[in-house]
């Protein structure tokens, strides 16, 4: 018989779901995104927050990760290379940062954020 602490858990949802709740609240809240009209950013996070999960955590290639999601491999580069200084920058500016951004949240500025939010949850911030 396997015991509970044995079982491996294969799904990273729960993970990627932090992940994408923690990258949400760094942009101010879902009332901010609102405000701003930028629920269009949720998908480009929610992708990001996928890419690194599986890269980090599960240690999938960049090809692998493209298949799952559905994304080009430039596309998890693009989300992968991404500097969390950038997001850090951009978040300190928020208001600016929405409106340079628009409604189309860029791979790269995802990948920021949501790696960003990565770093501070392993820490436990």
């Amino acid at each position: 018989m396997v015991k509970e602490e044995e079982i491996i858990n294969i799904c990273p949802e729960e993970k990627v779901q932090k992940l994408f709740l923690k990258a949400i609240e760094l942009v101010g809240g879902l009332k901010q995104l609102c405000e701003y009209r930028s629920l269009t950013w949720l998908p480009a996070l929610a992708r990001a927050a996928f890419a690194v999960v599986l890269k980090e955590e599960y240690h999938k290639t960049d090809e692998e990760i493209a298949k799952e999601l559905g994304i080009t491999k430039q596309t998890v580069r693009n989300i992968l290379q991404a500097d969390p200084e950038y997001a850090k920058e951009r978040i300190s500016k928020l208001k600016d940062f929405m409106e340079e951004e628009g409604k189309n949240l860029k791979g790269h500025t995802a990948g920021s954020i949501i790696k960003l939010a990565y770093s501070m949850l392993e820490k436990n911030e």
